[in-house]
C-alpha cells in the first residue's frame, strides 16, 4: 500500500504529465536545460524537496532524457524521453509503488512525424496495460507554425485552431476549441523610463467564451523578470480585474539576492531569494526563501571535456 502522505503526489504527477490533454490541447514542447533554470553542459541535476528528491538527466545537446521523482526508496516515478534530431519520438511515465511497477497507471506517448509537405505529428497515448487513452494530430503551416490540434478518443473529436496576427508593434495568437475562444497571447515591446527595452506578454484565458483568468509578464532586455500582474474575472465573468502584482529586483553579487515585492488588495509583502552558486559555473546550488526561511538545494553534475571529445 502506498502511504497516504505520498498518494497526493502520485495523483499530481499524473495530472502534470497529462495536463496538456485534460483541457485545451497545448503545443508540443521539448524540455531543455534552460527550462530548469540551469546553464552550461549539465549532465544531471538533483533537487532536494520537502517531499522527496527530483533528478533530471540531460544529453550532451541539453535535452531532458529522464526525470525521476522519489518520494521514498520504494515509491517513485520515472519519465523517459526519446528524440530524433529536434523531434520527440517517445515519452513514458512509469510509476512504482512499494517498489513494484504499476502498469495500470503508467502511460506511454508515441509520436510519428511526417515531414513531406507541411509538417504533421501524430501522438498516441496508451497505458502500459495497452488501454488506448487519446490520439492527437498536430498540423503546421508552411513556415512551421502550429495551426491545428485534433484530439481523438473513443468518445469525441475536439479541434483546437490557432490564429496568428501581427502588426508593427504587437503579435497575437488566439486559440479556439471547437470554434470557441479559449486563450489569447499578445506579445509587445515598450521602452522603460531608463530607455531599456521591455518585452510584454499578456495571456488571457476564457471558459465558454467568458473571461476566466489572465497574466501579464514583463521581461527586461537581458531576459530577467521585471513585473507580473495576475487578473481574475469579476463577479459577472464579463471582464478581467487585477488581483495581484509582483515587482522583481536583483542584486548582482557572489550571493545573489532576488526580491519580489507583492501587492494585493489586502496587503503588501516581500519575498526574498538568497542564492549560493557553484563557483564559476553560474548555477545556484542552494536557495533560501524568506520570510518563511524555506530552502532548496541542488547537486549538479556536468559533462567533462573528455566525455565531449569521446561523443564527437
Amino acid at each position: 500500500m502506498i502511504k497516504k502522505k505520498h498518494y497526493l503526489f502520485y495523483i499530481c504527477a499524473i495530472l502534470i504529465f497529462m495536463q496538456p490533454f485534460l483541457m485545451v490541447a497545448q503545443e508540443l514542447s521539448i524540455l531543455k536545460v534552460s527550462d530548469f533554470d540551469l546553464i552550461g553542459k549539465v549532465k544531471k541535476c538533483t533537487v532536494i524537496t520537502n517531499y522527496g528528491k527530483e533528478e533530471f538527466y540531460f544529453n550532451e545537446s541539453g535535452l531532458l532524457t529522464k526525470s525521476i521523482t522519489r518520494y521514498t526508496d520504494e515509491d517513485y516515478n520515472i519519465i523517459y524521453y526519446k528524440y530524433k534530431d529536434d523531434d520527440i519520438l517517445e515519452k513514458r511515465l512509469e510509476i512504482y509503488k512499494d517498489g513494484t511497477f504499476d502498469k495500470n497507471t503508467s502511460i506511454a506517448h508515441f509520436f510519428d512525424v511526417e515531414t513531406i509537405g507541411n509538417k504533421k505529428i501524430t501522438e498516441k497515448i496508451i497505458t502500459y496495460s495497452e488501454k488506448f487513452l487519446d490520439q492527437y494530430e498536430y498540423e503546421y503551416d508552411s513556415i512551421n507554425r502550429l495551426r491545428n490540434i485534433k484530439r481523438i478518443n473513443n468518445d469525441e473529436v475536439d479541434v483546437t485552431t490557432i490564429v496568428y496576427e501581427e502588426n508593427k508593434i504587437e503579435k497575437f495568437k488566439s486559440y479556439f476549441l471547437n470554434d470557441v475562444l479559449v486563450k489569447t497571447i499578445r506579445t509587445s515591446f515598450k521602452i522603460d523610463k531608463n530607455k531599456g527595452k521591455l518585452k510584454c506578454v499578456l495571456t488571457k484565458e476564457f471558459a465558454n467564451g467568458n473571461p476566466l483568468k489572465a497574466e501579464e509578464v514583463i521581461y527586461r532586455e537581458d531576459g530577467t523578470l521585471f513585473y507580473k500582474e495576475y487578473f481574475k474575472a469579476n463577479e459577472t465573468d464579463t471582464k478581467f480585474i487585477s488581483d495581484k502584482k509582483e515587482f522583481y529586483t536583483y542584486k548582482t553579487d557572489k550571493l545573489v539576492l532576488d526580491k519580489i515585492k507583492v501587492k494585493t488588495k489586502r496587503r503588501n509583502y516581500e519575498i526574498s531569494y538568497l542564492h549560493q552558486f557553484d563557483g564559476d559555473k553560474g548555477n545556484w546550488i542552494k536557495q533560501v526563501i524568506s520570510p518563511k526561511n524555506t530552502y532548496t538545494t541542488r547537486k549538479i553534475e556536468y559533462y567533462s571535456l573528455e566525455e565531449k571529445s569521446t561523443e564527437e
